[in-house]
């Protein structure tokens, strides 16, 4: 028996010990986190974005890739390739591995190797990547070993085991064994490894960057490292040596090096700011949450865009055209079916196209004539209609100039047509078909108003501000910059007759459980403008395509549409927007560097009317035409307005005895006109006393300051300077009709004016203008 005081000694020696590990357990588990910790936190998963059928992949947003798959998903082969290379003893072990603790606490203590041993088990490696993270210190490793037994009492070997394969990093961006599959061997479905394709996967994870196969340096170590673990898998009985010996002898062929593809980049670019936006402004979600987006896509009408834009480019290169950006949508629902935001999203270095910059959706450029539309709409909307009449007459709108000496020096604001030429009397629908400035901005003036314009643009879908003290009437030319996805919303709300609905790049969300968290369904439809107003609008822009002496020829697509063109007065942008009844397309041309194109050979109709014609030509093709339905409030009426497609002159109003012509018009109901013409009346008296039948100009609602411009188109038009080949006038003058000789027997003549030149029964076709309609 030891003596008292030794034995008393050696109690308190015990009892010190004791103490001390007590103490020591407390310090290190103080602040332990909880092994629930280990699945509480979601891993980050990477969002895809695919087209509208759900099917074709276009991008993944991700901080890391990685696609979650359960245990029953992964294959036994890979299950005991894993467990062989990195924790043999991983089924019956407490969570750590006591001798590997013992050599990585040495190694800590005498500064040998990093201290984490190479024994980590598989749980602790798990602990470690999702809990206590990569400090290389001896209290982590503690803590790591700590948690790792916690884990394993909390958890089943088979949990812990589908959160390994979910979390690990095997290199080359994959995280997670579903996307390193696909990433080396282009596999989605794990049950399709193979044993040799299995055991390089399950060796990778003890150092990605240096066994990556994908590297041709790299093939002899991924051979070895391939081999160990085959080896590891004969020692623990899960293969034969025959099956290791087999696989071993087979070559290592990858996938190749993984390259970040993007199919639509602008598109996928829009869809990830609007998918931000449903999952209320979180963007950490976008790239962490596993989504899978269903885009409005339609790869048919992409593909067709892409190589349109591509080819209209280079065939324009002669016109220093070399940038070029179209989108297409559906005009009943909003989706985006198509949007090129650049001739080419990878070319950087040549400033004139600036390749990464979206001209779509977030360049802002001067429409031009193409905002007209917005004008007139206006107008129809507060009574006027297409057989309203204004003048086209150049025009001072400050009424500062001379009407015979209007140098841009005298001038205040003096708009030109494009052609050079002013037709006098004219309706909306003629301006609309021929582009005509003047007129559209005496209907700006007169009818529309700036104010109440930009209210409609706004309405239609115009989301950049327009303030009205600055723009003036320079408003209806497209003098403010507007983004081309506006602008093929807004005529779409016209194809739409009236209703607007907002555009989408997004028709389904579902989260990483195939929950649908966001669907493109019973979204807004608001009405912004009247059905027979819209319709009314959308009849008149049917003439580019149909009956226009400038734009048919390059715009027809053989079936109905409406369009509208514009060109900025520089050639810096040229644009046009046109639809179907249910597919709205705009179409920008011009340089990302504002370098100008050439006017030589080159106008708006040539450049984006006919990537637009040629375009909806080829999505179009084979598919039945089909035209938009009248609205019950739209009524025709003969109104006094030249026929044809150089007519469009007269008084818009009823018929009298004495009017020449008639053409039959659309209106709104209640909006045709009441009145009989009485701009044809007797003119002046001939010399020898003989009247003839000529119009009387009225414009009423024009600022009295302006009618010195419009008398002194009188006087040109009556002196043949303003036939252009079409017609000759017969004006009642501003001036005293002369005194006449004396004459027995006056008498009225039936000759009406204005009339054809003798001998011609049709207008002779004018020249296409080698400037374009603004």
């Amino acid at each position: 028996m030891l003596p008292s005081g030794l034995l008393g000694v050696l109690f308190a020696v015990v009892g010190l010990g004791l103490f001390g590990t007590i103490a020591a357990f407390a310090y290190f588990t103080a602040d332990l986190p909880s092994p629930q910790d280990l699945a509480k936190d979601p891993l980050a998963q990477s969002t895809r974005v695919y087209d509208r059928t759900g099917e074709r992949l276009l991008y993944q947003f991700e901080e890391e890739r990685r696609e979650i798959v359960t245990y029953d998903q992964i294959p036994q082969v890979l299950v005991d390739a894993t467990v062989a290379a990195e924790d043999k003893t991983f089924w019956t072990n407490p969570g750590v591995d006591v001798l590997g603790i013992a050599r990585a606490v040495f190694a800590d203590l005498t500064n040998r190797g990093s201290g984490q041993g190479g024994a980590s088990t598989i749980t602790q490696q798990l602990v470690k990547q999702r809990i206590v993270g990569g400090e290389v210190t001896l209290s982590r490793k503690i803590r790591e070993g700590i948690l790792a037994v916690e884990v394993t009492r909390t958890y089943s070997k088979q949990q812990i085991l589908e959160l390994y394969f979910n979390q690990i990093y095997y290199g080359n961006q994959a995280y997670g064994v579903k996307a390193a599959a696909q990433t080396y061997f282009g596999k989605s479905d794990l049950s399709k490894l193979t044993l040799a394709e299995a055991a390089l996967l399950a060796g990778l994870p003890q150092a990605p960057s240096v066994l990556d196969p994908t590297q041709a340096e790299n093939l002899d170590r991924a051979k070895d490292r391939r081999a160990y673990v085959l080896g590891q898998m004969v020692d623990i009985g899960a293969v034969t040596q025959a099956q290791a010996d087999a696989a071993d002898k087979e070559g290592i062929t990858v996938a190749g090096p993984q390259s970040t593809t993007i199919e639509a980049p602008h598109f996928v670019f829009q869809v990830r700011n609007q998918l931000a936006a449903i999952l209320g402004g979180n963007e950490a979600a976008v790239t962490r949450g596993g989504y899978k987006v269903t885009t409005t896509l339609d790869m048919r009408l992409q593909q067709s865009a892409e190589q349109q834009v591509k080819d209209a480019v280079e065939r324009l290169h002669r016109s220093n055209v070399w940038n070029a950006a179209l989108v297409s949508l559906d005009t009943r629902t909003g989706e985006v079916l198509a949007y090129v935001g650049s001739v080419d999203y990878y070319n950087r270095d040549d400033p004139r196209v600036q390749g990464q910059f979206d001209v779509a959706g977030i360049g802002v450029r001067q429409p031009g004539s193409s905002f007209k539309m917005f004008n007139y709409l206006t107008a129809l909307k507060k009574g006027a209609t297409a057989a309203t009449v204004v003048v086209d007459a150049r025009t001072d709108f400050d009424g500062k100039a001379s009407p015979t000496a209007m140098s841009p020096s005298a001038c205040g604001y003096c708009p030109e047509n494009a052609d050079l030429q002013y037709h006098g009397p004219i309706t909306m629908r003629q301006a609309i078909r021929e582009s005509r400035n003047v007129p559209a901005v005496r209907f700006l003036a007169e009818y529309s108003g700036v104010e109440d314009t930009i209210q409609t643009a706004h309405d239609l879908g115009i989301t950049t501000p327009i303030d009205p003290q600055t723009v003036g009437l320079s408003l209806t030319l497209g003098a403010k910059e507007v983004k081309l996805i506006d602008m093929a919303n807004s005529y779409g709300t016209v194809a739409n007759l009236g209703v607007h609905v907002a555009p989408t790049y997004i028709m389904k969300v579902e989260d990483s459980r195939g929950n649908v968290v966001w669907e493109h369904k019973d979204f807004e439809q608001k009405r912004v403008v009247d059905a027979g107003v819209a319709y009314v609008m959308v009849d008149m822009l049917k003439d580019t395509t149909t009956h226009s002496i400038i734009f048919t020829s390059f715009t027809n697509i053989g079936r109905p549409a409406g369009l509208k063109t514009g060109t900025t007065d520089n050639l810096k942008d040229v644009y046009a927007v046109g639809f179907t009844p249910t597919l709205v397309t705009g179409v920008w041309m011009g340089n990302s560097n504002g370098e100008l194109m050439s006017s030589r050979d080159f106008s708006s109709a040539i450049g984006p009317g006919q990537l637009w014609r040629d375009y909806m030509r080829e999505i179009f093709s084979g598919f039945p035409a089909t035209d938009w339905q009248k609205p019950s409030n739209i009524v025709t009426a003969n109104v006094v307005s030249a026929p044809g497609d150089f007519g469009g002159y007269g008084s818009g109003l009823l018929p009298s005895n004495l009017t020449p012509f008639s053409t039959q018009e659309i209106f709104v109901r209640g909006t045709q006109p009441a009145k009989v013409d009485d701009w044809y009346v007797q003119g002046c008296p001939s010399p020898i006393g003989t009247t003839k039948v000529a119009m009387k100009i009225q414009d009423p609602r024009a600022p009295a300051a302006w009618q010195r411009y419009t008398d002194q188109w009188i006087r040109d038009a009556n002196a043949g300077l303003r036939s252009y080949g079409r017609y000759t006038w017969n004006l009642v003058s501003p001036d005293p009709c002369p005194t006449p000789s004396p004459s027995p027997s006056p008498s009225p003549s039936p000759s009406r004016g204005p009339s054809l030149p003798p001998g011609r029964t049709t207008p002779t076709p004018l020249p296409t203008p080698t400037r374009e309609s603004r």
